[in-house]
């Protein structure tokens, strides 16, 4: 069974712009790193879904924005929530996120702050900085002229220095764990449709150097199959250093089945930063949702780690709603376990990890 993301828009973009610094010259972000999801957070940066066009009726488009201001309000009952936004949509944004959540006069595209927003580093003397990956709409699939600048914005309104990286890449492609320790799929990274030209090697040096990490570990990933070209956080999570949860179709023969079995065996033979062999936990995929959109994603993987909180998809399968939820309360004692109907963002390919980008304290 295909795991489904994101659906291909039939527009073609431009190609992306040039002339971009790289980060392997910026001597001066020696010493920061990107922090683990799970520490703690100054907040959570959210993007408003602004294009009807990408949507199509007006009906499901306002269904899509439901869903989105729903998620922001629970999100924002723990921790400060912002969300860029052109500043005509702000009365409909605000009545549908709720007085909780700052609204940031920034015009977006769309909805994936995972992807389009900067990853955010720290040093251990307070600083921040702000990663930006040149998002290209996942190598010109997708409309992206505003939300290509969403994560200068976000550095500018944090008020933190901005950093290009050398990479074309998104969030959504990245795992880390805080302690050194990053994981990646081969399939969006090594992609000529984002770094033409570029060896698994050299963007591996370059991922160290932007996030502070000292040991890579590549897993396969499937190209060409849907917008992302298989991002990580669809399929697999740092719980903490040491612990990853996995998310697949249980018998899947598929190539996605594939690939997951193939990264299984990866993951169990791999060690991190400092020498530790990896946990792993596994949820199967929901297969009785509410949904009938061919192209919904019906992973639990891709839910976010907030203060306090871990907020998880409920799909309507309920056997399946209930044995996700369940390792997340196990895994995650500390915090309690939110669980949300936004289906309409998960009929469109990504998930609540894909509209949350955290920013650590």
């Amino acid at each position: 069974m295909k795991i489904n993301r994101r659906t291909f828009m039939v527009t073609t973009m431009a190609a992306m712009a040039t002339g971009r610094s790289a980060l392997g010259a910026e001597k001066s972000l020696s010493g920061f790193y990107a922090p683990a999801e799970e520490s703690r957070h100054a907040g959570t940066w959210m993007c408003w879904p602004s294009t009807q066009a990408i949507y199509g009726e007006t009906a499901y488009f306002e269904a899509v924005q439901e869903a989105l201001g729903r998620l922001a309000a629970a999100i924002a009952e723990n921790e400060p929530v912002t969300l860029l936004a052109a500043a005509d949509q702000h009365a409909l944004a605000a009545r549908l996120c709720g007085p909780k959540v700052k609204l940031l006069d920034v015009a977006t595209d769309d909805m994936w702050a995972r992807d389009s927003g900067p990853v955010f580093l720290r040093h251990d003397d307070g600083r921040k900085a702000a990663l930006d990956f040149n998002f290209n709409g996942w190598g010109n699939k997708e409309r992206h002229a505003k939300d290509s600048r969403v994560a200068a914005a976000i550095a500018t309104a944090r008020g933190c220095r901005h950093v290009r990286s050398a990479l074309v890449g998104e969030g959504g492609g990245l795992e880390y764990d805080g302690e050194g320790t990053l994981i990646l799929t081969d399939s969006c990274w090594v992609n000529d449709n984002r770094n033409p030209g570029k060896t698994q090697a050299e963007i591996e040096a370059e991922l160290k150097a932007g996030l502070g990490v000292g040991t890579v570990i590549w897993l396969p990933g499937v190209r060409g199959q849907e917008i992302t070209d298989g991002h990580i956080d669809g399929t697999l999570r740092f719980i903490r250093p040491g612990v990853v949860l996995m998310s697949g179709y249980p018998g899947d023969t598929s190539e996605w089945g594939r690939v997951y079995a193939e990264s299984k065996k990866i993951m169990q033979k791999a060690r991190d930063a400092r020498g530790r062999g990896f946990e792993i936990a596994e949820t199967p995929y929901a297969t009785v949702v509410r949904s009938r959109r061919s192209d919904f994603f019906s992973g639990y993987a891709n839910y976010y780690v907030g203060n306090g909180a871990v907020y998880t998809p409920q799909f309507g399968d309920a056997k399946a709603d209930a044995g996700a939820q369940e390792p997340l309360a196990r895994l995650y004692p500390d915090r309690k376990v939110v669980a949300l109907e936004v289906d309409r963002i998960y009929e469109n390919g990504g998930g609540i990890h894909c509209v949350t980008q955290q920013e650590p304290a």
